[in-house]
């Protein structure tokens, strides 16, 4: 009887441990999910809100263009009248005004693409009409030019006020074009900048660290030295908050102590009591040499 109480008393424990385990599995398993769901909805809504910027832009362009239309009749009609002091104003402002709808849609079109190619969507469909704008654009321009030499022929005034305005054009187009090549450039050096400051920061205990991959134990002697905490060269960067070096020069930490798993040279670092006993501090100073060796920031930490 003993000995079947016994055998009974091991199958429960069994049953109950393989009841834990599925149980810890299936919730496990429920967090996964639950976060790469998560993941999905956060993408899909930055893609809805990123195409319905999108839209609302090509909107303002087909409209612009629709106004330049307009306006291309308008002239073209007031243009068959005869040609006065009084005309020719009225013509002219109607020029600057598509001149401007002209260039405020090659902006925007242009934002537009940048727009399309940055939001990473297969916008096929999309992309056509985007083609289709900018070819119309085009013709609105050719055609908006033809006008104005048209025009030009008929009254001297009307052809110098258009000179003037067409000058002063190109200077503010040359500009801008200019001024655009100097942004790019910019910022192509802010991102090569950015890249080469970029580091990889863990923070956290031991137990952490290691179920992320981070660390591992290895080397040493038990029971004389114990073993080496070292940095896993081939951890998954995503286990790592990404930072800029530059702006990483004191770390607040909640922690008995710290250690640092990491290489980095002595002296170029210190690591300081906070404002609490639950509170250290770690401050690089001299951040040349502290980032000289590695790019990765591991801090192994004792609550």
């Amino acid at each position: 009887m003993k000995q079947s109480m016994k055998v009974g008393m091991v199958l429960l424990v069994a049953l109950t441990v393989a009841m834990w385990f599925g149980i810890s599995s299936v919730s496990k398993k429920k967090e996964v999910l639950t976060s790469q769901y998560n993941e999905l909805e956060t993408q899909m809504f930055e893609k809805e809100s990123a195409f319905e910027d999108m839209l609302t832009l090509y909107d303002k362009v087909e409209g612009q263009i629709s106004d330049i239309l307009e306006k291309e009749n308008l002239i073209q009609h007031q243009g068959n009248d005869r040609i006065d002091r009084r005309n020719n104003e009225k013509i002219f402002k109607e020029i600057s005004m598509i001149d401007d709808l002209i260039f405020r849609s090659k902006q925007d079109l242009r934002q537009l693409e940048d727009e399309a190619k940055s939001a990473n969507l297969k916008l096929g469909v999309f992309e056509k009409r985007i083609n289709g704008l900018q070819a119309e654009l085009n013709e609105r321009a050719t055609v908006i030019t033809t006008l104005k030499a048209e025009l030009s022929k008929k009254d001297e005034t009307l052809a110098l006020m258009i000179s003037q305005q067409d000058s002063l054009n190109q200077t503010i187009n040359a500009q801008l074009t200019d001024l655009e090549e100097k942004a790019l450039k910019v910022q192509q050096l802010t991102a090569q900048n950015s890249e080469l400051n970029k580091s990889f920061l863990a923070i956290g205990t031991f137990e952490d660290l290691q179920s992320k991959g981070v660390v591992a134990k290895e080397g040493g002697f038990l029971g004389i030295f114990g073993k080496r905490v070292a940095l896993q060269e081939e951890a998954d960067e995503k286990s790592f908050m990404t930072v800029d070096r530059r702006n990483v020069q004191k770390l607040r930490i909640e922690a008995a102590s710290l250690s640092l798993v990491s290489s980095h040279p002595l002296g170029s670092y210190q690591i300081l009591p906070g404002d609490s006993e639950a509170e250290q501090v770690l401050e690089i100073t001299d951040p040349e040499s502290f980032w000289k060796v590695s790019k990765y920031l591991v801090i192994s930490k004792k609550i």
